[in-house]
């Protein structure tokens, strides 16, 4: 199974930047990351794939002075002769030596001509257990998600992708039902690859959660290799736990019903979220740029992916009674793919934000940025009475523009409200969310 993965256009680009530093794709386990290095490779006439999972592998970096010294120690080692101006060095797994992420340094430093790509995974948990940092300046860092919507249709069903991206973005389509399925299915299945291709080989959901349940065991052993035990059994509770609260706001005082303090648990997140295992959407007052966060206030959680989140509430087949996925799991799946495809759409790390009403109890789902808008997002089914917490917020507003992601429809509606002022609203299906800067640069060019 080959899907086409669009970070692939991003190391394009850096392939053939001047200035390039070495790269760091950067990701959770089982997202694809080597997958992606060895179709990216394809590319270089010479290509030098080192893991440092293998002992003899990690010995190589044991033990030098300069970027040239260790790069011909590498061609001696694999019987090579190259050209560097023409090679891609691949390190995988660079997690398991901390003089192998020293290097990168020195090959940027030494080796302007050579293209170096690592990647790892817990890598922030592997740094903190032996006490250094990244060569700051002198690498850069690729950011990788599991799949998105569009990549997974573009594979699944290509003349309905191609469908998708010439669709009129304010009136309804014949397409509804059809895409709205495939959305579904996605959303059941979720986009880390393996769970994908078996899925899709076999059509069994419970060979599916196999797949799934193996990902979780190899993320605890991640942890309890990379960390000292003091701090493996916050990061394990974590780990388990954690889908059973996405999309939801969190505390850390005795977070999923243990004992744990606020200080273990909180530090125990953040490691988690420099992982990209989860990453929390902070709360804000801000209704324009820039967004001030309000780091005392409870954050909101999502986990890696919606598939594993399915696999760990414990639902056992898709949803077959068709009802509104923003009523699922009291429409937290629904705001966890939101804040999935919003996430998917950067190779930076996540930085998600939601509103708050500074007095009161309103909120919106997401704040996005675009241009020198934040625009509100809401994720919601139901009448326009349910939307009490979006309006608070357009009363207050300085543009006219709002969103809501839900299982309807698309429309643009021009929303009157109690003090007169008018806005415009509009309700995009969940599988218009791959086109959600499209539709936003269309709404705004609304006087």
């Amino acid at each position: 199974m080959k899907v086409n993965r669009h970070i692939e256009k991003e190391l394009l680009r850096w392939k053939e930047t001047k200035s390039r530093k070495p790269l760091i794709v950067r990701g959770a386990r089982q997202v694809g990351k080597t997958f992606i290095v060895n179709e990216f490779s394809k590319n270089f006439p010479h290509f030098i794939s080192l893991n440092l999972e293998r002992p003899r592998e990690r010995e190589l970096f044991v033990h030098f002075n300069t970027g040239k010294e260790l790069f011909q120690r590498i061609l001696l080692y694999k019987g090579l002769h190259v050209d560097e101006q023409k090679t891609l060095l691949f390190i995988d797994e660079i997690q398991n030596s901390p003089e192998a992420i020293r290097s990168l340094r020195y090959f940027y430093e030494d080796m302007k001509e050579l293209r170096v790509l690592a990647a790892g995974s817990l890598l922030e948990v592997f740094s903190k257990k032996e006490g250094f940092s990244f060569p700051t300046g002198r690498v850069r860092n690729l950011f990788m998600y599991p799949v998105n919507f569009q990549e997974y249709l573009e594979y699944k069903n290509p003349p309905l992708a191609q469908e998708l991206f010439s669709l009129d973005l304010t009136n309804k389509t014949d397409l509804h039902d059809i895409l709205l399925k495939e959305f579904y299915e996605y959303a059941f299945i979720g986009g880390m690859p393996e769970a994908l291709a078996v899925y899709w080989e076999t059509g069994s959901y419970s060979q599916v959660r196999e797949v799934y349940d193996s990902i979780f065991q190899g993320y605890i052993e991640d942890v309890e290799k990379y960390s000292n035990l003091a701090r493996a059994k916050y990061l394990t509770h974590i780990i388990d736990v954690a889908p059973l609260y996405a999309g939801g706001p969190i505390t850390y005082e005795k977070f999923g019903e243990s004992s744990y303090r606020s200080r273990e648990m909180k530090e125990a997140f953040d490691t988690l979220e420099k992982a990209l295992l989860l990453y929390r959407a902070r709360p804000s007052f801000s209704m324009r740029i820039p967004i001030i966060e309000k780091w005392r206030m409870a954050p909101k959680l999502f986990f890696l992916d919606t598939g594993l989140v399915n696999f760990r509430i414990g639902f056992k087949e898709f949803f077959s009674d068709r009802r509104s996925l923003d009523q699922v799991y009291q429409g937290r799946i629904a705001e966890q793919l939101v804040a999935q495809e919003i996430v998917s759409k950067t190779y930076m790390k996540p930085n998600l934000h939601f509103w708050l009403r500074e007095k009161g109890e309103a909120e919106v789902d997401f704040l996005y940025p675009f241009k020198d808008l934040l625009i509100p997002v809401e994720v919601k089914s139901g009448t326009y009475g349910k939307l009490k917490s979006l309006f608070t917020f357009m009363e207050k507003s300085d543009h006219p523009y709002a969103l809501r992601v839900y299982s309807g429809e698309n429309r643009i509606d021009c929303i009157q409200l109690p003090s007169g002022k008018t806005f415009y609203l509009q309700s995009i299906p969940f599988y218009f969310l791959p086109r959600l800067d499209d539709i936003i640069a269309q709404l705004t060019s609304k006087q």
